[in-house]
């Protein structure tokens, strides 16, 4: 059972979904089309009305834009004439277990410079330093509250550089932490994309300066059953030669598009490691359901786990997730 106050948290959450604030009638479908960026004048007398929370982001959005296409001008000495694509992710929130509660916080931003005929980006990541999601069990960002997460968080800035004739793209930047530690990656890509079946693979390799160098291989498979309906499985393998150890991960997921605001996603995954021979460290199952708060910009989620550990004799530990994320950019100015 849950403690009291995470009970409460939870209650106050499935209130807070349910309520007619965010009901059907309240608010407007989801638009799919980009909009145009308008001047300056005629974007203060849109938002001007709006409520705070709308109104910051429709500025941090349009900040994005213009930064974008600011530094894509500088880089390619020719102004930008199309609308910027780069956008900007936050998503944070509690981490309910048993015997005690924490907190994350992603950052993830990625910057579009179209006059770079679409090969330039500059993307920067919270926690850089995570290089083996094939052992994270919860968020790689997972702190003791979502405060902590956020003041700790390492952010990584790398300039990437995609030949998307070679399936290929080559990151180099640095870590920002204290010391400074600066990276390269180079991936490839291969796969298919027909109209049910899709499959991938990614070839990484990368070099940290103080964390050394190692190399991943990535292979999936998708099945789109219905418009709404796909389901499928991939398998990642990372080695890290200053540990000496290879981590593999194999997800089994399904994904359900109830409707335009509503979606359920499942999974299944079997966590290995090992110095030549892997083991296995555990396996976890959840059921994550998203619902778009407002617009498309806006999503709230909850995520319940069970969480079976070997060093545990695998027994299930149950954790609550409630997260919320929110995207800017030019690309959700509507």
């Amino acid at each position: 059972m849950l403690p009291c106050k995470e009970c409460i948290l939870l209650a106050w959450m499935t209130v807070f979904l349910s309520s007619p604030a965010w009901s059907e009638d309240a608010l407007e479908a989801v638009p799919l089309e980009q909009t145009e960026i308008q001047s300056d004048s005629s974007a203060e007398d849109e938002i001007k009305d709006l409520p705070w929370w709308q109104t910051t982001h429709s500025t941090v959005s349009r900040t994005i834009g213009s930064w974008s296409n600011n530094m894509d001008a500088f880089l390619s000495g020719r102004p930008s004439l199309s609308s910027s694509e780069s956008q900007v992710q936050i998503r944070f929130g509690p981490i309910l277990e048993e015997e005690s509660t924490t907190g994350f916080f992603d950052l993830h931003a990625q910057w579009e410079l179209p006059n770079t005929k679409d090969r330039l980006h500059l993307v920067i990541e919270s926690n850089g330093d995570s290089l083996t999601p094939e052992n994270v069990r919860n968020e790689a960002s997972e702190q003791n509250s979502v405060l902590s997460s956020a003041l700790d968080s390492s952010l990584s800035a790398a300039v990437r550089f995609v030949r998307s004739d070679l399936g290929a793209d080559f990151d180099a930047g640095i870590l920002l932490d204290f010391p400074l530690d600066p990276f390269v990656r180079l991936r490839f890509k291969q796969g298919t994309d027909n109209t049910r079946l899709r499959w991938w693979q990614k070839q990484e390799a990368f070099a940290y300066y103080s964390q050394g160098v190692g190399a991943r291989y990535v292979l999936g498979v998708d099945y789109k059953q219905t418009a709404s309906v796909n389901y499928g499985t991939d398998f990642s393998l990372v080695w890290l030669d200053k540990e000496g150890l290879f981590y593999a991960r194999e997800n089994l997921f399904f994904h359900h598009m109830i409707n335009d605001r509503n979606r359920l996603n499942y999974q299944l995954s079997f966590l290995q490691s090992g110095e030549r021979q892997l083991s296995s460290d555990s396996f976890l199952y959840n059921l994550q359901y998203e619902r778009f708060l407002y617009k498309d910009w806006l999503i709230g989620q909850v995520k319940p786990q069970f969480t079976h550990e070997e060093e545990d004799d695998y027994e299930g530990v149950f954790s609550l997730t409630l997260s919320l994320a929110i995207l800017l950019g030019p690309e959700y100015l509507n």
